[in-house]
């Protein structure tokens, strides 16, 4: 359990001591009635003493008559019309500290120190009402006498000139003794008071889950089991459950039972429970948290929980369905299939080329994900961060959904889960590369895509004699990518992104040099630049109101270009977003342990889980793909540059030398 789950499940507890029940047994009220009556009387017992005292004490007989009757008008009136005995006690509360005021206001003198200890008599005597509303209202009715009066009346407090200290440590001995006595009295209250409700509600409680138990082994097509507030399991539940997944010993808890059938879904299982029963987080979000799904024998079940509480709305315990969705999860796989097959086919209609390029890509990266996990799990993340943004890219939802649940389990630690995860994720893949090689011939790019235009270029340049080597250049070309068709694949990437983050329409440009480049070459890096691109929308483009606030236009600009400079060839990715904030990025870099000043921030910022963002969710956050495509530039010869202004914009610059382009690296 986590620090701030315990310290939120021990400030409940604490609350329990001092908030009562709302409901009021009819022992509890003749209770109360008898002590009010009690009290009232004692109240009005004090009438002739405090008159006596005012004599004696040459502070006026008539004056602690007056201030008497005055006090004894509020529990009168509660006693007589209040309709719930509690709040007459809690009148009597703040009146027995009235009292005591008058008490010490009288007895000016020598002895008026002394007198003081009426306040600490009464609020222990107070313990009788079995209410800690009563006593913290005296409690609090003593500090305000103590410091209002010390600064109007000092002479009505204290018999010398008391510095403000001394009512601050009167005040606090009150504190400390409210407190102590309203745990005499939840005692008192819990063991005598509000025993009879406790005792009906467990009774009528009983007799209703008898009722829900026959009504739920009557469901012998699905499992029902009720697991209480401690996670054990009852012994009563449908038959079904064992013949599902075998017997549970008695007194076994659900989450032993769940990590014997999958684990570890019973930890996740155990973690969430102490959620609801700490009240940390509300009901429905608590329930949310709670595992919906486990596999055992090759089917797959759904959890659902009904939760049971007191009148207080406190969890006493759970009823757990169980169900068999196989058959649901089987028709769900094949519906996913069917869309990512649509997708794919959608995708090789629009630019076959480069949606098998794509799927090499995706390949390499999978197989190269899976050798890696079993040596080092955080180059896996990268290929799979990597993948995800891809498979985001081209539309396929479903898959870059794995790969965040993968993301997930690596971040819980849950390496086993994750391993299996990227296993289904491998399969899935095939499966789609299978089908896709159905219908679309061999996954290879053996044919040539030209243009009319680049067709009529060519016939052009061979009837106008043109050079050998530059015919040979301009059909070479034509089996390499150009940069301006690479780039436009983000277009639509960043455009849709930006309308599922809420940021609206944005202008997404292509500039700079339309190039030519290797295929082979340069794949990688173009799977890792998507990040980068994602990245300029997520964390650069702000809210439409944001950014009119800042006074910019509400259309956020992102600039893709590719140029030659010299011997270098560029490619960068410009934005005039909210820029970044190096200072969450300094603060992440010192909490992680890595270098954090100034000269150390530009690494930072490619350090895996490095990253300006509080959350994660399915587009960034985990501080791995700005990593990834660092380093599949370095992989190349290259080096990144930043450019970054706040409140301006960034600019990503990945420079390689120009060799690494081609043999021909001219312009087209």
């Amino acid at each position: 359990m986590s620090l701030s789950v315990r310290i939120c499940s021990a400030l409940a507890r604490v609350s329990r001591v001092f908030v009562l029940p709302r409901t009021i047994s009819e022992f509890e009220r003749s209770y109360l009635d008898r002590i009010n009556r009690v009290a009232l009387l004692c109240f009005y017992a004090h009438l002739p003493v405090f008159v006596a005292i005012g004599h004696l004490n040459g502070t006026g007989a008539a004056l602690a008559l007056g201030l008497t009757l005055a006090v004894l008008v509020g529990p009168t009136l509660a006693y007589r019309y209040a309709e719930s005995p509690r709040t007459t006690s809690v009148v009597s509360g703040f009146a027995a500290m009235c009292l005591g005021g008058v008490l010490v206001h009288l007895g000016q003198g020598p002895v008026q120190i002394e007198m003081h200890f009426y306040f600490l008599a009464a609020i222990a005597i107070l313990a009788v009402f079995a209410n800690p509303a009563a006593i913290l209202t005296a409690g609090a009715t003593v500090v305000a006498h103590h410091l209002l009066l010390w600064w109007l009346m000092p002479q009505s407090v204290f018999n010398y000139d008391a510095p403000l200290w001394v009512v601050l440590v009167h005040a606090l001995f009150v504190g400390i003794e409210s407190v102590a006595v309203c745990f005499v009295a939840r005692t008192y209250f819990d063991s005598v008071v509000g025993l009879e409700r406790l005792v009906d509600d467990r009774t009528s409680e009983l007799a209703k889950r008898n009722d829900e138990l026959h009504l739920v082994l009557d469901h012998v097509g699905e499992g029902f089991v009720t697991v209480t507030s401690d996670g054990v399991m009852q012994s009563r539940h449908s038959a079904i459950v064992e013949e599902w997944f075998g017997p549970y010993d008695d007194g076994e808890t659900f989450a032993a039972f769940l990590d014997r059938i999958e684990p570890p879904i019973g930890s996740w299982f155990e973690m969430g429970l102490e959620q609801l029963v700490s009240d940390f987080l509300p009901l429905e979000l608590a329930l949310d948290q709670l595992p919906t799904e486990l596999d055992h024998d090759g089917r797959r079940f759904r959890l659902d929980y009904s939760p049971i509480t007191d009148d207080d709305g406190k969890l006493e315990s759970l009823l757990v369905r169980i169900a068999d969705c196989t058959a649901d999860h089987e028709m769900a796989e094949v519906e996913a299939r069917q869309r990512r097959t649509l997708v794919a086919f959608e995708r090789i209609l629009a630019d076959r080329p480069g949606f098998l390029e794509f799927m090499d890509e995706v390949r390499a990266l999978l197989d190269t994900a899976v050798e890696e996990k079993d040596v080092d799990w955080v180059a896996a993340a990268r290929r799979i961060h990597t993948l995800k943004g891809n498979f985001s890219a081209y539309g396929f939802v479903r898959l870059a959904r794995s790969c965040h649940e993968i993301e997930d389990h690596l971040a819980n630690g849950d390496t086993d889960r994750a391993a299996r995860e990227l296993e289904a994720l491998v399969g899935d893949w095939g499966t789609l590369e299978a089908t896709v090689a159905r219908f679309s011939g061999a996954l290879d790019e053996s044919s040539v895509t030209i243009s009319g235009e680049e067709f009529a270029e060519l016939v052009l340049d061979v009837a106008r004699g043109m050079p050998r080597s530059r015919i040979v250049r301009r059909l070479t070309d034509l089996r390499r990518e150009r940069t301006h068709t690479r780039l436009a694949r983000y277009v639509e990437v960043a455009r849709g992104l930006a309308q599922r983050l809420g940021k609206g329409e944005i202008d997404v440009r292509i500039a700079g040099e339309d190039l030519h480049l290797e295929r082979e070459v340069f794949a990688r890096f173009w799977s890792a630049l998507v990040h980068v691109v994602r990245n300029a929308v997520d964390h650069g483009i702000e809210p439409v109101d944001v950014r009119r606030a800042a006074g910019k236009p509400p259309r956020g600009t992102i600039e893709l270009a590719t140029h030659l400079v010299g011997d270098e060839f560029v490619v960068s990715v410009r934005d005039d977003g909210a820029g970044i904030d190096w200072e969450a990025i300094r603060a992440k870099a010192a909490e992680l342990g890595l270098p954090s000043d100034d000269a150390s921030l530009f690494d930072a910022v490619f350090a895996d889980r490095v990253t300006s963002r509080s959350d994660v969710n399915e587009v960034s956050g985990r501080g791995i793909g700005l990593a990834a495509s660092r380093e599949s530039c370095a992989s190349l010869g290259g080096r990144v540059e930043i450019r970054s202004e706040r409140g301006r914009g960034t600019e990503f610059r990945f420079v390689f030398p120009a060799r690494a382009m081609t043999e021909f690296p001219l312009a087209a």
